[in-house]
């Protein structure tokens, strides 16, 4: 199975009101907008023990997602071992 490749879009001002709205219902009340880093999106900061850093993306296949990677999940070991994998 081919998954479908995702093509990531910059948010406008409302989108980016809207995925403050999403930030906030799953808990987080510290996030900051960025185009500017590999995910362009709105970064959410946990404020306490049981949120995970994370950003909330928009695609245009799927509208807006929340994506963590393995750096954001803090598993830093497992970040280092993928960077050794070889190429798909």
């Amino acid at each position: 199975m081919r998954t479908p490749t995702l093509t990531q879009l910059e948010m406008s001002e409302a989108d980016i009101g809207f995925a403050e709205q999403i930030a906030k219902a799953l808990g987080y009340s510290q996030t900051a907008y960025t185009s500017t880093s590999q995910l362009w999106g709105l970064y959410c900061l946990p404020d306490h023990a049981k949120h995970r850093h994370g950003c909330i993306i928009k695609t245009r296949e799927l509208g807006f997602l929340f994506v963590a990677d393995l750096e954001d999940l803090q598993l830093h070991a497992l970040a280092e071992q993928e960077r050794k994998l070889p190429e798909s």
